[in-house]
């Protein structure tokens, strides 16, 4: 089997790991993800088949856009439509909302919910939430490059926002955080994922269309890991530094950061150094395409 980044539009009620059930399917090699969906949000997961699960944290790393909309007037206890809802009966405004949204742009800190998959002392938050336990839970630092107010509902009150963050943001928590400031409580009504870096989900695959033969292919929804990867520089190397990145040895004149060992067009590493010295990330047991 063949190893491809594969996007997938996840359906609103699936676990992403229903999806990887899903792809696995007649599959004999690994199949993984590149970042949780919450089952409750739609859009696009990147789904990862066979040597294409080693470059995960890479993925993991890009940026994601999001569009997100948001209830006012009430607090969720998981900051989303599953949990107990708690009105509150506050009303905002427009600008008020739009306002508070900018207060969050740039870096900051988030407290991770409750419900999240982070572990605590050995075990994930979400299992003693589920057992009824209220623990506090651990503060991580994020960023929001930009947070835009598309519309806004004055008798529903509800607004639609487009955001745009890097990894480890918690877009629920966003909802809930700003419904706090504003003092009328918030909570994510609809959460849909629509970027991910260079990958969008205009080009997912629907999870009934996962198949082996997919897989095989090369097109805007599948992608071999040298395509998948196109957003490293990549670093050409001849016979002798390949033979080099086959055996993880260090590598010269390499770009500052992360890139793509490539001989005769197929990728063999991902090395990551700086000032013209790198050492493998990734090495690939076999030359991938």
């Amino acid at each position: 089997m063949p190893s491809r980044v594969v996007l997938v539009d996840k359906p609103e009620g699936w676990t992403s790991f229903d999806v990887v059930k899903r792809a696995r399917r007649g599959v004999r090699a690994k199949v993984g993800h590149a970042g949780t969906l919450d089952p409750f949000a739609t859009g696009l997961l990147l789904l990862l088949v066979g040597r294409a699960t080693r470059i995960s944290s890479l993925l993991m790393d890009l940026p994601k856009e999001y569009v997100l909309d948001v209830q006012f007037g009430a607090f969720s206890s998981t900051h989303d439509p599953t949990g107990e809802i708690t009105p509150t009966g506050g009303q905002v405004r427009r600008e008020e909302v739009a306002a508070v949204l900018s207060q969050f742009v740039g870096e900051g800190v988030q407290r991770v919910p409750l419900t999240s998959a982070v572990k605590v002392d050995g075990e994930p938050l979400y299992r003693r939430a589920h057992r009824g336990e209220v623990v506090p839970t651990p503060e991580r630092p994020v960023t929001f490059h930009s947070i835009d107010l598309i519309e806004f509902g004055q008798e529903t009150q509800t607004a639609r926002v487009l955001v745009r963050s890097a990894k480890g943001a918690y877009i629920r928590t966003l909802a809930h955080d700003a419904g706090g400031k504003l003092g009328v409580g918030a909570y994510a009504l609809a959460l849909r994922r629509l970027r991910v870096g260079p990958f969008s989900v205009e080009n997912a695959l629907e999870p009934e269309e996962l198949s082996p033969q997919r897989y095989t292919g090369s097109d805007r929804s599948v992608f071999p890991l040298t395509r998948a990867l196109s957003f490293l520089p990549r670093h050409e190397v001849d016979a002798d530094g390949a033979r080099r990145a086959r055996h993880g040895n260090v590598l010269h004149n390499t770009p500052s950061g992360c890139c793509s060992v490539v001989f005769e067009d197929a990728l063999l590493a991902v090395y990551e150094g700086a000032e013209g010295v790198a050492g493998p990330k990734v090495v690939f047991a076999e030359p991938e395409e």
